[in-house]
């Protein structure tokens, strides 16, 4: 019984080492797939790292080209907004000249009036006197 199981657990031994010896290849390339595969991948890692580097780069070029087209635009809304205070100040001035030469001509039309209607009255005191005599 000592054989049998002896020649048994050898029998088992010699086919546990044949299935070793056909999954050999298997395994072998298995392994070149593996390191196929992880070269690949440290390439891929290594393109992505380059993107991400551009992609940086170009973001803070883009940052930099903001900033300086706000600090332009600025620039240009400060010059608008000192000609916009100019030609309001040149407005106000010409108003107000406006303001004064009308202001002129009718106090000028006011004592025309009054004095046409005083020398109508005095006609009329006249007249009203030359009745009277």
């Amino acid at each position: 019984m000592a054989q049998a199981a002896s020649a048994d657990l050898e029998r088992r031994v010699a086919l546990l080492e044949g299935w070793k010896e056909s999954q050999e290849p298997f395994v072998l390339s298995l392994k070149d797939d593996i390191r196929e595969v992880q070269q690949r991948l440290t390439a891929l890692q290594s393109h992505m790292d380059h993107r991400f580097s551009d992609m940086e780069n170009a973001a803070a070029e883009l940052r930099s080209e903001l900033k300086a087209d706000i600090a332009e635009l600025s620039k240009r809304m400060d010059a608008q907004r000192d000609e916009l205070k100019g030609d309001i100040a040149e407005l106000r001035t010409e108003l107000k000249d406006e303001m004064a030469r009308l202001i002129q001509r009718m106090d000028a039309q006011t004592r025309w009036i009054v004095g046409v209607q005083f020398l109508t009255l005095l006609t009329l005191i006249a007249a009203l006197l030359r009745l009277a005599h």
